[in-house]
């Protein structure tokens, strides 16, 4: 349109008016579409990014969870951990279910999973926002009380076992199962990495089956 209207100031280049209507209307025509439609585009291009950020933030979580318990796997149990107990001291536990392969070979192992699955939202529902809570396979689990002295995590801890015995879990087509647990309790150091607390735990653990299941044993 400038340069039609600095042309048409010169003797014998007047233009006609339905060139100037021409001139005025092409660029409103072509424009305006295609500026909507690179507006769109962008639009699109932010949801698909938006959908792609939340199918990864989706994965990553998946991969941290234990498919049948919801609970943190053992991999993201002890990286978590790790960090953890270096940010505030805690007190880990080491759960195990007394008789698992009694209860599947009683009941099934259906009915098996289902008190895994009762379990592990037993274990849910005791802990902290900050504390963790793991399945770390089969029939054990993994608990960190954050920022919680030895004494006062061995009170928590026997809280847990007599939840979980107050479990009543009835199988489909078979018996009521009352499951047990045998606790182990290590408190974190600075001197032990996640790993060696685990090792003291499960030590503590397995003196708490040895003296007769169903019971809370603190590491020595």
């Amino acid at each position: 349109m400038a340069g039609m209207a600095i042309m048409s100031c010169f003797p014998g280049m007047g233009i006609p008016l339905p060139y100037w209507i021409f001139g005025f209307c092409a660029p409103l025509f072509i424009s305006t579409p295609v500026c909507l439609l690179l507006a769109r585009q962008a639009e699109q291009k932010r949801q698909l990014a938006k959908t792609l950020h939340a199918a990864m933030e989706e994965l990553r979580r998946l991969a941290e969870i234990d498919q049948m318990t919801g609970l943190l796997n053992r991999a993201s149990f002890l990286s978590r951990l790790e960090k953890a107990r270096l940010a505030t001291p805690g007190l880990c536990l080491l759960i195990d279910v007394d008789h698992f392969k009694a209860i599947n070979d009683r009941a099934g192992h259906a009915a098996g999973d289902q008190a895994l699955k009762s379990i592990a939202e037993s274990l849910r529902h005791a802990v902290r926002d900050e504390d963790l809570c793991g399945r770390l396979g089969g029939e054990e689990f993994a608990v960190y009380l954050s920022g919680v002295p030895e004494a006062l995590g061995a009170t928590m801890a026997e809280r847990i076992r007599e939840t979980v015995e107050a479990l009543v879990i009835r199988a489909e087509h078979g018996p009521v199962i009352r499951p047990t647990i045998s606790v182990g309790c290590a408190h974190a150091r600075d001197s032990l990495s996640a790993e060696q607390m685990l090792r003291r735990a499960d030590l503590a653990m397995y003196a708490a089956k040895a003296a007769g299941r169903n019971q809370v044993r603190l590491a020595a």
